[in-house]
């Protein structure tokens, strides 16, 4: 079927929205009508080539959330009509040894995710986009998606809420509450106060961690961190950032640190000020070239300081995405805060642009829709 599709021609930041042909869905697809999709840095670093280069049209977009439109023959989680949102997480299949011990991104009877792989989509001069992210594309109008990486929206839960919820949400508040495992009293820093960091000090908060630590070079993003509950905020660009943490947890560093963001140095930083009896949790990244750990020394581990990272919150899917909408439903966490500025699909590349510029988590809408979410 003909759609509408915002690609990058090569490799780059530049986009455009095309008609393109979309591919009738396979055994155990299900296409969407997509309704939202937040933009992730994430889809930006990928449209570049920063999470790996490839060659030819490129599209992202993964952070979905829409309406069933139609399904394989073998889909049998959803039918049309359902509300639902799609992430990059798989639901593991639930009976292999994997997710029978809580791993279900390593479930053994589902395939993995595949990046920089041939879309469904193809152009009206026969070349087939490349998926640079996630194995759908939300930057359009309508996408295929596999049965697995699909969770039901509930009915009062906005499509952009939903959206949200699929990624940079997770990411953060899952990393906390699943890897870091805060005790409460204990004290939490995080690196970098975008999306995924805001949505790491949430997450901190309700495990009732104290102090929480923000730390940013941008005085709007500290500012931000404040509101979701950071109890103090650094910004490097004035002060010793390792100093000062450590100032502030009486010389010892934090029991728990996250790296939210990609750059050199960070990840040095971040474990220089976390306790020699810590854990540094590492979520964003760069490009795997830039990511070596020959700075580490064996000695600085011995006290039992942990490094470990962590992916897409390491959720399990259908367990916990309703547990996040039953916490957005009662107050206990704050998405609409995360939630910037809207965009239609025609003006992809102006949202992008204002990402880049700072926006925390800015809103592409198709098919006509407008959000409906309560700005706070």
């Amino acid at each position: 079927m003909k759609v509408k599709l915002a690609l990058a021609p090569r490799m780059g930041r530049q986009v455009v929205v095309e008609e393109v042909e979309l591919d009738e869905p396979g055994p155990y697809d299900v296409r969407i009508k997509v309704m939202t999709c937040t933009i992730c840095h994430s889809d930006i670093h990928a449209l570049t080539g920063e999470h790996g280069e490839y060659e030819g049209p490129g599209a992202a977009g993964h952070e979905i959330a829409g309406i069933v439109d139609a399904v394989g023959d073998k889909v049998t989680y959803v039918k049309p009509g359902d509300r639902v949102l799609c992430s990059e997480v798989r639901q593991g299949c639930g009976h292999c040894d994997q997710c029978l011990h809580d791993r279900p991104w390593f479930c053994t009877t589902i395939q993995p995710m595949s990046f920089r792989v041939p879309s469904a989509y193809t152009r009206s001069n026969g070349e087939r986009v490349i998926q640079t992210c996630s194995g759908a594309s939300g930057f359009s109008t309508y996408t295929n998606a596999y049965e697995n990486m699909l969770v039901k929206l509930d009915d009062d839960i906005p499509f952009e809420i939903g959206s949200a919820l699929a990624c940079g949400f997770m990411s953060g508040f899952g990393a906390v509450l699943n890897r870091c495992k805060i005790k409460p009293g204990e004290s939490f820093a995080v690196t970098g106060c975008g999306g995924v960091g805001l949505s790491a000090i949430m997450g901190a908060k309700l495990s009732g961690a104290v102090p929480i630590i923000a730390i940013d070079t941008q005085q709007v993003k500290l500012d931000a961190a404040v509101k979701f509950g950071a109890t103090h905020t650094v910004n490097p660009k004035e002060v010793n950032v390792v100093e000062a943490v450590k100032e502030i947890t009486k010389g010892f560093g934090v029991d728990h640190s996250v790296v939210a963001v990609a750059g050199k140095g960070l990840k040095r930083s971040t474990f220089d000020l976390t306790a020699g009896y810590g854990q540094m949790v590492i979520i964003g990244h760069g490009h795997p070239r830039d990511e070596g750990m020959g700075e580490l020394n064996y000695m600085e581990v011995l006290a039992g300081k942990r490094v470990t990272g962590s992916v897409m919150g390491a959720v399990t899917l259908r367990r916990d995405i309703p547990k996040y909408m039953e916490m957005y439903r009662h107050g206990q966490i704050d998405i609409n805060s995360l939630l910037t500025n809207t965009f239609p699909l025609e003006q992809i590349q102006e949202a992008l642009d204002d990402s880049e510029r700072g926006a925390l988590k800015n809103i592409v809408t198709a098919n006509g829709y407008v959000p409906v979410y309560n700005k706070k």
